[in-house]
């Protein structure tokens, strides 16, 4: 490429040539106006010599100016390059961004639709675990209530057995009770029978009611005519005969028939 050629594809070098051409034309138009014409000779000389020099000048800065410019346009192209590049990888990563969003979204949607069917799921166990708890309770109270049924009638049977028992033992208690005071009372009907002596004024038919007090010893506390014959001379032989037949004949404290035997209403009637 010859320097004119480079002067019209770079505009900046015909302004720096201009430029160091006009100082030349300076230094030579000051050169002519000197009166020596040995020193103007000299000068041309050196005038045409910074010519050459400016040649040569304007060559390496034109020369300067190209490698920048070279640089420059590799630099340019480097960060166009490098440009290109991040904005493929820009446009490489937004893909990636949109697809990974994408796959985000189907994956939310599937999540979505897996919490919605297991919460249904849950939903129907627990649904069916309450009716079954429901179901449970039910059988278990209706077993309570049947047990408690059961219990009662069991206890109502065995009270009943029990009751049954205890008026059983009761009628037997009763009935040795009554056996046993009646033994004692014929007893005591006899002793006092034994310690009679008949007054000269009885007559056949003649008996009165005494009430008898006596003490777990049988021993007589008092007698006492509650009901008389008529005949004062027979109440008191009774009486006499009660006092004389003391202690009389009663079951033992231990036994708890005594108390039958506090007072005692002794009939006395010497016919029976």
């Amino acid at each position: 490429m010859t320097i004119w050629q480079t002067i019209r594809n770079k505009p900046g070098v015909l302004a720096w040539a201009i430029i160091i051409h006009v100082l030349a034309f300076v230094a030579i138009g000051v050169s002519f106006k000197s009166s020596d014409p040995k020193i103007s000779s000299v000068k041309k000389v050196k005038v045409i010599e910074a010519i050459a020099i400016d040649e040569s000048k304007i060559q390496e800065e034109i020369n300067k100016l190209k490698k920048a410019d070279k640089r420059k346009k590799r630099d340019q192209k480097h960060l166009q390059d490098k440009a290109k590049k991040a904005k493929r990888d820009r446009k490489k990563e937004e893909r990636k961004l949109q697809a990974l969003k994408k796959k985000q979204k189907e994956q939310e949607k599937i999540n979505k639709k897996k919490r919605i069917k297991e919460n249904k799921r849950l939903a129907e166990v627990e649904r069916k675990q309450k009716e079954t708890q429901a179901k449970l309770n039910k059988l278990e109270k209706e077993r309570q209530e049947k047990q408690a049924l059961i219990e009662k009638e069991e206890s109502e049977r065995l009270e009943i057995i029990a009751r049954k028992k205890r008026d059983d033992e009761k009628e037997k208690r009763d009935i040795a009770n009554k056996t046993e005071i009646k033994k004692y009372r014929t007893l005591i009907d006899q002793k006092v029978g034994r310690n009679w002596i008949f007054p000269a004024s009885y007559q056949k038919g003649m008996k009165c009611v005494v009430l008898v007090r006596l003490i777990p010893s049988g021993d007589v506390v008092s007698v006492r005519v509650i009901q008389g014959s008529g005949n004062s001379a027979f109440d008191r032989s009774v009486e006499m005969a009660v006092n004389k037949a003391s202690p009389l004949p009663v079951p033992k404290s231990s036994t708890g028939l005594f108390d039958q035997f506090r007072e005692v209403e002794l009939v006395f009637d010497p016919n029976i």
